[in-house]
This record gives C-alpha cells, sequence and structure tokens, in this order.
C-alpha cells in the first residue's frame, strides 16, 4: 500500500512539474527549459522580453527567483540551485556543469549607478558586468556573488560570503568581502 501511494505521489509531482515548465514555455518565449529539468513550486521565473534564459538538466528548488531583463542572458546547465535563491541578470550569469548551489544564495550582475548630482535619475540606472561560474563550483548557503565575478573550476564559496572580485580554481574563499582562504585538494 506505501509503495502505491509512494507511486501516486511521484506522478503526481512529475505532472505538476511538466505543467509549470508548459506554463513558462508559452509565457516567455526567450525561456528554454529541457524534459530533464525540475522546477519545484513556488518559483518566480521572469523571463522579459528580448532577455534570454537556458535552463538544461538543473534542479531549481522552492521559491527560487529567476530573472532575466531585456537583452539579458542566464545560462545554467546540469546544476542545482537551493531553495529561495535569486539569480537576477542585466546582461549575463552563465552557471557550468555539475555547480551546486546552496538555499538563499544572491547572484547578480548589476549594481544601482547612483549620481548624486542628478537626483532625478534615482536608482534607474545600472552597471553590469558578466557572472561566470565555472564547472563544479560549490556555493554555499546565503552567499553572495556580485558582478563581474569569474568563479574558477572546483571552488568553494564559504556561507554567507560575498564576492566582489574574481575567484581562481581551486580554491575556498570567505568573508565579507571573500577573500582567499586556502586552497582545495583534488
Amino acid at each position: 500500500m506505501v509503495k502505491i501511494l509512494r507511486l501516486i505521489v511521484r506522478i503526481c509531482f512529475y505532472i505538476a512539474n511538466a505543467y509549470r515548465k508548459f506554463f513558462l514555455r508559452m509565457m516567455y518565449p526567450g525561456l528554454k527549459i529541457d524534459g530533464q529539468s525540475i522546477i519545484e513550486k513556488n518559483c518566480k521565473i521572469v523571463c522579459v522580453d528580448g532577455g534570454k534564459m537556458i535552463i538544461k538538466n538543473t534542479h531549481i528548488s522552492i521559491g527560487v527567483h529567476l530573472f532575466a531583463d531585456v537583452g539579458a542572458t542566464i545560462s545554467i546547465e546540469n546544476s542545482s540551485v537551493g531553495r529561495y535563491s535569486v539569480i537576477a541578470s542585466k546582461q549575463s550569469i552563465t552557471i557550468e556543469k555539475g555547480v551546486a548551489i546552496a538555499e538563499m544564495v544572491v547572484i547578480r550582475d548589476q549594481d544601482h549607478a547612483i549620481d548624486v548630482n542628478n537626483a532625478e535619475a534615482g536608482f534607474s540606472q545600472y552597471t553590469t558586468g558578466p557572472v561566470h561560474i565555472e564547472k563544479n563550483v560549490w556555493i554555499a548557503s546565503k552567499a553572495t556573488i556580485l558582478k563581474g565575478v569569474t568563479i574558477g573550476n572546483d571552488s568553494i564559496i564559504a556561507a554567507s560570503a560575498v564576492v566582489t572580485k574574481p575567484v581562481p580554481a581551486n580554491e575556498v574563499w570567505g568573508g565579507v568581502p571573500a577573500r582567499f582562504i586556502k586552497k582545495v585538494r583534488i
């Protein structure tokens, strides 16, 4: 009896996942989600006209927010994005194979450009820089990755770190702002 109930729950999960992906594809023409990807409930995925989002064989957990603005690109391949994480792009965010993103991580490729001499401009202007996360990176919970950052292969970003500059391959970085802690043994 328990096996039958588990099977029914699993079937309902796959049907709900297929419906979510179908609905998202219909709403956002710039969004490409393959059949292997899983989008859990309560995710907010927005791909503004002119933006592109490519999700391949990726697990998007509950409550994740993905946002690709006009002319922006988000590409995520063979990775997992933890609960309540935010990935927002106004230029380009690339996440390669094998990346593990923990819960409540923020990845943004923009900052507000504030001109104190022009109060009318307000917060409507941005400075951007591409974010590139290479293969087999682990980003621990509540870390923040900011514009213009590249994280090298097999690196680890510690919990609650704020990454403001490039991280070389095979290194552990942590702190606010993030700095080198040690080499990763392979």
